[in-house]
């Protein structure tokens, strides 16, 4: 599974990426199954907000986890729970 996340979460990066999870930047989310960000996100909200994952002509839409108060394991339980993914 791919997961974009927000650059300054090295540590969260680490982790993901220890469980197996490919990581990319933001900037680098076309194809990613959700997009990892810190921010005044409602949790009611988390996964019905998209952001947008763009390559130069086409543009899908990702849903958010909110990284905040979170340890990286139940970031990865959220990614799993939004995108489906084990």
């Amino acid at each position: 599974m791919k997961v974009a996340v927000q650059d300054n979460l090295k540590e969260l990066k680490e982790y993901l990426a220890a469980q197996g999870i490919e990581v990319v930047s933001p900037s680098h989310a076309q194809g990613a199954a959700a997009m990892v960000v810190t921010g005044d996100i409602d949790e009611k909200e988390e996964g019905q907000i998209l952001a947008p994952a763009t390559a130069p002509l086409v543009t899908t839409y990702v849903p958010v986890v909110n990284a905040a108060g979170r340890t990286p394991q139940e970031v990865l339980q959220r990614i799993r729970e939004i995108a489906g993914g084990s």
